[in-house]
C-alpha cells in the first residue's frame, strides 16, 4: 500500500519532463494550498541563530504565473482525457 506521498512522487517522477513548475504545482495541489500560492511569492528572513524573523508576501512574477498557468492548463487536459476513458469505458 502506497503512502499519499509515495504516490505523488510516482505522478511525478513517471513522467519524463518533470520541471519545477511541474513539481511546485503537485505539491501544492496535493497540500490543497494551490489558491493561496497563485499570485504570490514569499521571501523568509532569518535571524542570527537561524530562527524565522519574518516572512514577507511579493507579487509573483509573470514568468514564473505563465510557468504555474501552464501547468494547470496540462493538468486540466489531462484530466479531461481520463473523464473521455471513463464514460467510453460506461456504455
Amino acid at each position: 500500500m502506497l503512502s499519499r506521498l509515495d504516490k505523488l512522487k510516482q505522478k511525478v517522477s513517471g513522467n519524463n519532463q518533470v520541471t519545477v513548475n511541474t513539481e511546485f504545482y503537485y505539491l501544492a495541489k496535493e497540500l490543497g494550498c494551490l489558491p493561496d500560492l497563485l499570485g504570490r511569492e514569499y521571501e523568509v528572513e532569518y535571524d542570527s541563530q537561524g530562527r524565522i524573523c519574518r516572512i514577507l508576501q511579493k507579487p509573483m512574477t509573470i514568468p514564473s504565473f505563465i510557468g504555474l498557468m501552464n501547468e494547470m492548463e496540462k493538468d486540466y487536459k489531462r484530466q479531461e482525457k481520463e473523464m473521455k476513458k471513463s464514460k467510453r469505458g460506461r456504455r
